[in-house]
Protein backbone atom coordinates (compact mmCIF):
# COMPACT_ATOMS: atom_id res chain seq x y z
CA UNK A 1 0.00 0.00 0.00
CA UNK A 2 1.22 3.56 -0.58
CA UNK A 3 0.41 6.64 1.00
CA UNK A 4 0.35 9.99 -1.07
CA UNK A 5 0.36 13.77 -0.11
CA UNK A 6 -1.78 15.91 -2.04
CA UNK A 7 -0.91 18.73 -4.12
CA UNK A 8 -2.50 20.99 -6.40
CA UNK A 9 -1.92 20.62 -10.04
CA UNK A 10 0.09 24.48 -10.35
CA UNK A 11 0.89 23.48 -13.99
CA UNK A 12 -2.30 22.70 -15.24
CA UNK A 13 -5.12 23.92 -13.05
CA UNK A 14 -5.96 26.97 -11.53
CA UNK A 15 -6.19 27.34 -7.59
CA UNK A 16 -8.24 28.60 -4.76
CA UNK A 17 -7.11 32.10 -4.56
CA UNK A 18 -9.83 32.96 -1.80
CA UNK A 19 -8.33 34.25 1.16
CA UNK A 20 -8.87 33.49 4.96
CA UNK A 21 -9.76 36.95 5.73
CA UNK A 22 -12.01 37.11 2.86
CA UNK A 23 -14.11 33.95 3.93
CA UNK A 24 -14.14 35.64 7.72
CA UNK A 25 -15.58 38.24 6.19
CA UNK A 26 -18.22 36.55 4.49
CA UNK A 27 -19.12 34.31 7.57
CA UNK A 28 -19.34 38.27 9.04
CA UNK A 29 -16.54 37.41 11.99
CA UNK A 30 -12.89 39.01 10.45
CA UNK A 31 -11.92 36.97 14.32
CA UNK A 32 -12.89 33.43 12.47
CA UNK A 33 -9.59 33.88 10.71
CA UNK A 34 -7.83 32.37 14.14
CA UNK A 35 -10.50 29.65 14.05
CA UNK A 36 -10.31 28.42 10.25
CA UNK A 37 -6.33 28.44 11.15
CA UNK A 38 -6.75 26.01 14.39
CA UNK A 39 -8.95 24.20 12.53
CA UNK A 40 -6.98 21.39 10.93
CA UNK A 41 -5.11 20.21 14.15
CA UNK A 42 -8.39 20.79 16.89
CA UNK A 43 -10.68 19.00 14.53
CA UNK A 44 -13.65 20.54 15.31
CA UNK A 45 -17.15 21.18 13.13
CA UNK A 46 -17.21 24.09 10.89
CA UNK A 47 -21.20 23.77 10.77
CA UNK A 48 -22.00 26.20 13.62
CA UNK A 49 -19.98 29.13 12.05
CA UNK A 50 -20.93 28.71 8.16
CA UNK A 51 -23.09 30.60 5.95
CA UNK A 52 -22.66 32.01 2.41
CA UNK A 53 -19.32 32.01 0.57
CA UNK A 54 -18.27 32.58 -2.72
CA UNK A 55 -14.77 31.17 -3.98
CA UNK A 56 -12.56 32.46 -6.75
CA UNK A 57 -10.21 30.83 -8.79
CA UNK A 58 -6.75 32.06 -10.30
CA UNK A 59 -4.17 31.13 -12.89
CA UNK A 60 -0.29 30.01 -11.35
CA UNK A 61 2.23 29.04 -13.98
CA UNK A 62 0.23 29.67 -17.38
CA UNK A 63 -2.63 31.75 -18.34
CA UNK A 64 -6.13 30.63 -19.13
CA UNK A 65 -5.56 27.04 -17.06
CA UNK A 66 -8.23 24.80 -16.85
CA UNK A 67 -10.47 25.09 -13.76
CA UNK A 68 -10.06 21.61 -11.19
CA UNK A 69 -12.87 19.61 -10.58
CA UNK A 70 -10.60 18.93 -7.25
CA UNK A 71 -8.54 21.49 -5.39
CA UNK A 72 -6.52 22.03 -2.35
CA UNK A 73 -7.65 25.22 0.07
CA UNK A 74 -4.96 26.12 2.81
CA UNK A 75 -3.17 22.96 1.80
CA UNK A 76 -5.91 20.58 4.28
CA UNK A 77 -9.07 21.51 2.51
CA UNK A 78 -10.48 19.97 -0.57
CA UNK A 79 -12.67 21.71 -2.89
CA UNK A 80 -14.95 19.84 -4.71
CA UNK A 81 -16.40 20.84 -7.92
CA UNK A 82 -20.47 19.07 -8.32
CA UNK A 83 -19.46 16.54 -10.37
CA UNK A 84 -16.26 15.27 -7.80
CA UNK A 85 -18.82 16.06 -5.30
CA UNK A 86 -20.80 13.42 -7.06
CA UNK A 87 -18.13 11.07 -7.21
CA UNK A 88 -16.37 11.63 -4.03
CA UNK A 89 -19.29 12.29 -1.16
CA UNK A 90 -19.88 8.48 0.30
CA UNK A 91 -16.45 7.86 1.17
CA UNK A 92 -15.65 11.30 2.31
CA UNK A 93 -18.74 11.85 4.14
CA UNK A 94 -17.87 8.90 6.35
CA UNK A 95 -14.12 10.98 7.50
CA UNK A 96 -15.03 14.11 7.26
CA UNK A 97 -17.62 16.94 6.35
CA UNK A 98 -19.25 18.70 3.73
CA UNK A 99 -20.00 22.26 3.44
CA UNK A 100 -21.73 24.49 0.71
CA UNK A 101 -19.76 27.30 -1.14
CA UNK A 102 -20.25 28.75 -4.57
CA UNK A 103 -18.25 29.52 -7.16
CA UNK A 104 -19.53 31.83 -9.79
CA UNK A 105 -23.46 31.22 -8.61
CA UNK A 106 -22.81 27.57 -9.08
CA UNK A 107 -22.64 25.78 -5.68
CA UNK A 108 -19.53 24.13 -4.68
CA UNK A 109 -18.63 22.24 -1.59
CA UNK A 110 -15.81 22.67 0.84
CA UNK A 111 -14.72 19.55 2.44
CA UNK A 112 -13.16 19.30 6.30
CA UNK A 113 -11.18 16.08 6.89
CA UNK A 114 -11.73 15.36 10.50
CA UNK A 115 -9.53 11.88 10.29
CA UNK A 116 -5.54 11.98 11.28
CA UNK A 117 -3.25 8.52 10.29
CA UNK A 118 -1.44 7.30 13.40
CA UNK A 119 1.94 8.01 13.23
CA UNK A 120 4.06 5.30 14.42
CA UNK A 121 6.42 7.62 16.49
CA UNK A 122 8.98 5.30 17.21
CA UNK A 123 9.87 5.25 13.47
CA UNK A 124 9.61 8.76 12.48
CA UNK A 125 12.67 11.05 12.50
CA UNK A 126 12.36 14.10 13.78
CA UNK A 127 14.34 17.18 12.06
CA UNK A 128 16.38 19.10 14.23
CA UNK A 129 18.08 22.38 13.18
CA UNK A 130 20.31 24.37 15.64
CA UNK A 131 19.27 22.51 18.26
CA UNK A 132 15.52 22.82 17.84
CA UNK A 133 13.07 20.42 16.31
CA UNK A 134 11.85 21.82 12.81
CA UNK A 135 9.62 18.89 11.50
CA UNK A 136 10.17 15.52 10.15
CA UNK A 137 12.56 13.82 8.16
CA UNK A 138 10.96 10.62 7.69
CA UNK A 139 6.67 10.79 8.56
CA UNK A 140 5.43 6.77 9.07
CA UNK A 141 2.36 6.03 9.07
CA UNK A 142 0.44 2.64 10.91
CA UNK A 143 -0.34 0.58 7.95
CA UNK A 144 -3.10 -0.80 9.80
CA UNK A 145 -4.47 2.62 10.42
CA UNK A 146 -4.61 4.06 7.63
CA UNK A 147 -5.32 1.04 5.44
CA UNK A 148 -9.33 2.17 5.51
CA UNK A 149 -9.28 6.36 5.46
CA UNK A 150 -9.69 8.03 2.46
CA UNK A 151 -7.76 11.14 3.29
CA UNK A 152 -6.46 11.86 6.13
CA UNK A 153 -4.06 14.18 8.31
CA UNK A 154 -0.57 14.09 10.38
CA UNK A 155 -0.66 15.51 13.90
CA UNK A 156 3.54 15.11 14.26
CA UNK A 157 3.36 17.71 11.07
CA UNK A 158 0.76 19.81 12.87
CA UNK A 159 -2.07 18.91 10.18
CA UNK A 160 -0.34 21.12 7.32
CA UNK A 161 -0.89 18.18 5.05
CA UNK A 162 -3.36 16.15 3.30
CA UNK A 163 -2.32 12.68 2.45
CA UNK A 164 -4.69 9.64 1.36
CA UNK A 165 -4.06 6.04 -0.26
CA UNK A 166 -4.08 4.34 -3.33
CA UNK A 167 -8.16 3.82 -3.15
CA UNK A 168 -8.82 8.35 -2.95
CA UNK A 169 -6.12 8.42 -6.20
CA UNK A 170 -7.94 6.01 -7.46
CA UNK A 171 -11.15 7.50 -7.15
CA UNK A 172 -9.83 10.58 -8.86
CA UNK A 173 -8.42 8.62 -11.52
CA UNK A 174 -11.05 6.61 -12.33
CA UNK A 175 -13.93 9.79 -12.24
CA UNK A 176 -11.39 11.75 -14.50
CA UNK A 177 -11.59 14.49 -11.51
CA UNK A 178 -8.65 17.26 -12.82
CA UNK A 179 -6.99 19.43 -10.26
CA UNK A 180 -4.52 17.15 -7.65
CA UNK A 181 -1.46 15.77 -7.94
CA UNK A 182 -0.15 12.98 -5.59
CA UNK A 183 3.12 12.29 -4.72
CA UNK A 184 4.55 9.03 -3.06
CA UNK A 185 6.51 11.12 -0.79
CA UNK A 186 9.88 9.36 -0.60
CA UNK A 187 10.18 10.41 3.58
CA UNK A 188 6.88 9.28 3.97
CA UNK A 189 6.55 4.99 4.78
CA UNK A 190 4.08 2.60 6.98
CA UNK A 191 4.53 -0.04 8.99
Amino acid sequence: MTVYKIFDCHNEYKIVSTTLSSVARQLGDIDLIEKIVVQPLENFSFKSIWGEVDIEFEDVLKKDSLLPDISLWLRVFLVLSPKAYASLKEPLSKVGEFLSIRYKGEEWYLYTPLEFGQEDEDKCVQKIEYGSLAGVEVLVFNESDVAEKVVFKSKMLGASFLYCTEHFKSLCEQNELGGLEFSADRLVYLT
